[in-house]
């Protein structure tokens, strides 16, 4: 906030004191307002350009809800003096611009911590758009533009899939390509992880001498049995509810036997495990989706694909199996 108006009201009334109480304390008092307001112009007029302001990266993955540390460093380039400086951060969906107050007066450099709340699955990202930056007395301000962003990896919310009932495809297929992830435990021997057998398992992975032991029926969970892929399409125009409704579905079909493939903007990944289902959940964090269901076109689903996932959540069925 700009003071212009308090100066030239303290330099009016110091006149005035000067011409009708006490000509040498007016004096002064007009030496020490006018002194400082100099004084502060021209600290700020040197000062403004010999800094420099950086967002640091963000590395790693986090859960929707988790607060994000962002870390600004303002390093000196120069002779700089600033006692009040804003920094404006975009948060995109995460909420209204973020504005930190700092300065930058002793020491060569300064490292400014703010948090942020990670509101969706998939990129969220952050923009340090500009600093804002005035003199000691408030008489003038300058904005200079930064524009540095970054990013944060944000996994799939986990929630109950609550579109149309999918079941695996357990058609056997030669194009199958084996999911990596498979565990291996006693020299290297598969067959050893297991899990009692629900409605939809594919009778491919009941382990029928284990479950003669335990008089229950009991599934593989670590060998792939080369059925058909599952594929899932989430469209260019989807929120990021969609990945959220696609991993549950993923879940799903993974724990029921099957194997699973989504695709988004032209990449691809799979899972037929729960190993390589965490690798899946980790992939739909680094994707980025749309702001609004129009911000970009839907594009056309492959051929194959059995399920759609578009706009603010809508599920579209395109074939059956």
């Amino acid at each position: 906030m700009l003071h212009i108006g308090g100066t030239v009201t303290a330099l009016i009334i110091a006149v005035i004191f000067m011409l009708f109480l006490n000509g040498d304390i007016g004096w002064a008092l007009i030496y020490v307002i006018g002194g400082t307001a100099v004084i502060s112009l021209v600290l700020f007029f040197i000062s403004k350009r010999h800094f420099t302001a950086t967002l640091s990266e963000i590395s790693g993955v986090t859960e929707c809800g988790r607060d994000v540390e962002l870390d600004i460093k303002l390093e000196k380039t120069g002779f700089c003096v600033l006692p009040h400086i804003r920094l404006r951060v975009n948060l995109g969906n995460n909420g209204l611009p973020l504005v930190i107050k700092t300065a930058l007066l002793f020491g060569k450099e300064k490292h400014v911590k703010a948090n942020f709340r990670a509101s969706h699955s998939g990129l969220n990202r952050v923009e340090l758009e500009c600093a804002v930056v005035s003199d000691f007395i408030g008489l003038v301000q300058k904005e200079i533009d930064i524009g540095q962003k970054t990013q944060k990896a944000v996994l799939p919310r986990v929630i109950e899939y609550d579109g149309p009932e999918i079941l695996p495809n357990m058609l056997p297929s030669d194009e199958e390509e084996v999911e990596e992830g498979v565990t291996t435990m006693n020299g290297g021997m598969p067959g050893y992880e297991h899990r009692e057998y629900v409605p939809g398992d594919s009778p491919r992975r009941v382990n029928y001498k284990l479950s003669a032991k335990k008089n229950k029926l009991m599934v593989r969970l670590d060998e792939s049995q080369g059925t058909k892929t599952t594929n899932l399409y989430i469209s260019a125009d989807a929120m990021p509810i969609c990945g959220d409704k696609a991993f549950a579905l993923a879940s799903r079909l993974v724990m029921r036997g099957g194997t699973v493939k989504i695709s988004h903007k032209g990449s691809e990944c799979g899972a037929s495990t729960p190993e390589t289902l965490e690798r899946l959940r980790e992939w739909l964090a680094f994707r980025e989706y749309a702001n609004v269901p129009e911000q970009a076109a839907g594009g056309t689903p492959p051929t194959d694909t059995t399920v759609v996932f578009s706009g603010g959540g809508v599920v579209s069925q395109i074939q059956a199996f």
